[in-house]
């Protein structure tokens, strides 16, 4: 679209840095994105960072919040997009059943905003771009909740036990809000990535960053620690 795209560095704890978000915002700028929880850290702003952070973007930049994995946050500290900063008419909340709903195939998310905001979206949206099937789906998906919760717990449950184990190969791995762990590796990354590969456990690197590692089921993810173990010692 012509956009010039602004990166700000991760902070050392591999979450937003919302305070140099913030400074570098400028007359020029029209839109920031937050992804709360971060993909592919997984980290997630406290609603006082937020707070602060909203406060102090000019009223005519569209803020818009990711909220891909919401679904999988347990920290109190969180806020919920919608209901906290719904009143706020440069707030755009983004959420998908693409995740925890199990659709992604499908490809099924949604936008929420004010109306003005709305109508200006709606005016560029790709025709056609959700079926019925699709539509049909999410309707079901939505009528299911409570399954959705109850595969979202052991979703959480799974992804502690994971990061309690892997830590005591690398102590840094940050706590995740995702169903998804980040092990930040830097340059042994792609090392780390293939000892896994060979071992029949596909994990995402990102070359010189870091490892991002998707939840599965136990027993998946014991065949994961299993092989990050012995990747590690070939990866070191």
């Amino acid at each position: 679209m012509g956009a010039t795209s602004v990166r700000v560095p991760n902070t050392a704890e591999h979450g937003h840095d919302l305070a140099a978000m913030a400074n570098a915002v400028t007359d020029r700028t029209r839109l920031v994105i937050v992804c709360n929880p971060n993909n592919p850290t997984g980290t997630s702003s406290r609603k006082a960072d937020l707070d602060r952070f909203l406060d102090t973007v000019p009223e005519d930049t569209l803020v818009v919040i990711d909220e891909a994995y919401r679904e999988f946050v347990t920290d109190a500290d969180v806020p919920d997009g919608l209901r906290t900063y719904g009143n706020r008419p440069n707030v755009v909340v983004l959420r998908t059943l693409s995740k925890a709903w199990g659709l992604a195939g499908l490809r099924v998310g949604y936008l929420v905003a004010q109306p003005e905001v709305a109508v200006a979206i709606r005016k560029v949206l790709t025709p056609f771009s959700t079926s019925l099937v699709a539509q049909a789906a999410a309707l079901a998906a939505l009528d299911a909740e409570p399954e959705v919760k109850r595969r979202c717990a052991i979703v959480i449950s799974e992804r502690d036990r994971v990061t309690e184990e892997i830590r005591r190969l690398y102590p840094d791995v940050p706590a995740s809000q995702s169903n998804f762990v980040w092990l930040p590796l830097g340059d042994r990354s792609a090392a780390f990535a293939a000892g896994c590969e060979q071992r029949g456990v596909i994990v995402r690197p990102f070359q010189g960053d870091g490892v991002r590692v998707t939840i599965g089921t136990p027993a998946e993810n014991d065949a994961f620690l299993a092989a990050a173990e012995l990747a590690a010692k070939s990866a070191a």
